[in-house]
């Protein structure tokens, strides 16, 4: 009888080694803690972004997430470390138009955006044009209009070869007139400037330019977004205007390209877990990026357009 008994404890143990095993075989990713590697010094916006990702994505997972700063070569060796993982998708890129777009734009560091599987996007921030409240210009088209009778003859100050300088570029190349591009350290000595009388124009992030703007010192002309922006909902898309022409400083999620399809969607669907959270909007908002989530597909498409874009620019023909 006990021996009978001791078969049957052996058969239940079996029998549960058998089911535990495929309960594992049927979750197989995550198979492990994932890493978040960001490209770009902790303390920033994307390393705070990066960091509430990853709290929020551990929790919807079940495995750990860990943050690795991996910083140098204007995002490329973060970005490349990625795609040097050959782990089924346990590390993922905390990637921003700079590294994903820009820098490979502007220097062979080994890959292109398409070397990546998008997860999605997650915060944007909205770029505005902006002149001195008293300039003679109400939008765009007016600006446009009096460009074109005086080639040249208006400035605008930004940060060489980053993405503010490549949207007015971009605008001004679809709008057919030449803008002189006076090159600044950063969005304030541009915004100092303009209202010195010094430029014509900067494009800046619009909390760089809020206080100006609520006291009629600055106007903005246009958002470089695909809408509106709350902060500034009186103001019209550069789309609105006529101009097909976007430039949002993103931030958002990709694993390599080589990533399995399982770990691709599971990433994807704990990201749009995540972003439905007011919480974490609410931390993402105080780091001073607005939520505004799109899903892989969409956000592979905005890769590819800024591309795109952007190409002409910093790849001229022939170079």
């Amino acid at each position: 009888m006990k021996q009978l008994h001791v078969v049957a404890s052996r058969f239940v143990l079996f029998l549960l080694v058998i089911s535990l095993f495929g309960v594992a075989a049927g979750q197989s990713y995550p198979s492990k803690p994932l890493t978040f590697v960001v490209p770009w010094p902790a303390g920033g916006t994307t390393d705070i972004i990066g960091r509430l990702l990853a709290n929020a994505m551990s929790e919807e997972l079940g495995r750990p997430v860990a943050v690795v700063n991996r910083v140098g070569g204007g995002g490329s060796l973060g970005t490349k470390s990625v795609l040097d993982s050959p782990d089924g998708g346990h590390t993922v890129l905390v990637t921003t138009s700079g590294n994903h777009i820009l820098t490979p734009l502007k220097n062979d560091v080994g890959y292109e955006h398409d070397d990546f599987t998008p997860i999605g996007q997650v915060s944007v921030r909205s770029l505005g044009l902006a002149v001195q409240g008293d300039a003679p210009w109400q939008n765009l088209s007016d600006l446009a209009e009096d460009a074109a009778a005086n080639p040249g003859r208006y400035t605008f100050a930004a940060v060489p070869d980053v993405l503010p300088f490549l949207t007015v570029q971009s605008w001004a190349d679809a709008a057919g007139i030449e803008l002189t591009h006076i090159p600044q350290q950063g969005d304030a000595p541009g915004v100092t400037g303009v209202l010195g009388g010094h430029y014509d124009m900067v494009p800046a992030s619009l909390d760089s330019v809020e206080s100006q703007v609520a006291a009629g010192s600055m106007r903005l002309l246009a958002v470089f977004s695909a809408e509106r922006d709350p902060a500034a909902p009186d103001v019209p898309t550069a789309i609105e205007q006529g101009y097909d022409v976007i430039g949002n400083p993103w931030t958002g999620l990709a694993v390599s390209g080589d990533a399995p399809d399982e770990a691709v969607e599971a990433l994807r669907q704990a990201l749009a877990n995540v972003v439905e959270d007011p919480e974490f909007a609410a931390r993402a908002d105080q780091a001073g990026a607005t939520v505004n989530y799109t899903d892989g597909p969409a956000f592979g498409e905005q890769w590819a357009r800024d591309w795109n874009a952007y190409e002409p620019i910093l790849r001229p023909a022939g170079n």
